[in-house]
């Protein structure tokens, strides 16, 4: 054998290799950026700021968008943080608002929470039937509000460490449709028994609604402790849903 062969054979196989290589590289997709924005929408003669963590550049397709609610003395963008990496891994839009909790909002819960994700919609390329809603604490009761009076506008929800009060038992008869909530309690929780838990749950699902429920061990009313394995969790359950 020609000493050279092999040295020309391996030197041929190593440049069609390289080829081979370039050529996958340009095909490849270059992944996009994900950029912070803040916004503002005036609804009712408030002003309300939210945060929106999109592609910098819209793609082919519309990303499922999740609506994050923040607990008590919260606010929109540092709530984000406990989702942010989760949803540029899993291709997420997130929108999260800062609202000032009470009677009033629950009131508007119903037109302030879809017009938001409508005006998310100027900035983000955003899949209508794939709009999801995950509350925390205080930010549950809201979270229960729009998942039952406006159930044919959000997929699904999840809520931790959030009840639904007897005094709005009422809502789940508002809901014309049965959308999907998870239920995430600590059997710690220094606010919510898993008695209020498990009341909720069960009036849900008396009235037809598919329910997830997770009662976590040794857990407090913290969700800031345990955020990557609540998210995945919940996203695992709420992304399987899509309105018609």
């Amino acid at each position: 054998m020609n000493r050279k062969g092999p040295a020309a054979f391996l030197g041929h196989v190593f440049a069609c290799t390289a080829l081979l290589i370039a050529m996958s590289c340009r095909r490849a997709p270059q992944r996009r950026e994900w950029v912070v924005v803040q916004h503002s929408l005036t609804f009712g003669g408030l002003d309300y700021q939210y945060f929106l963590a999109a592609p910098a550049s819209d793609g082919d397709h519309g990303l499922p968008v999740l609506f994050l609610v923040h607990g008590g003395g919260g606010n929109g963008i540092d709530f984000l943080q406990f989702w942010r990496g989760f949803a540029r891994q899993n291709g997420i839009i997130l929108l999260a608002p800062t609202f000032q909790f009470g009677a009033e909002l629950e009131k508007q819960v119903p037109e302030l929470f879809p017009a938001l994700v409508e005006d998310a919609k100027k900035y983000s390329r955003i899949d209508p039937r794939r709009v999801y809603l995950f509350g925390y604490s205080a930010g549950g009761y809201s979270t229960f509000d729009a998942a039952t009076l406006d159930s044919t506008y959000f997929a699904a929800g999840a809520v931790f460490a959030g009840i639904i009060t007897p005094d709005y038992d009422w809502i789940v008869q508002q809901a014309y449709r049965k959308t999907p909530i998870a239920i995430y309690i600590g059997d710690h929780d220094q606010f919510f028994s898993l008695a209020d838990a498990r009341r909720t749950r069960d009036l849900l699902m008396a009235n037809g609604f598919p329910v997830h429920y997770v009662e976590i061990a040794h857990q407090d009313h913290n969700y800031g402790a345990i955020p990557e394995r609540i998210n995945q969790d919940a996203w695992h359950f709420m992304s399987k849903f899509t309105l018609p």
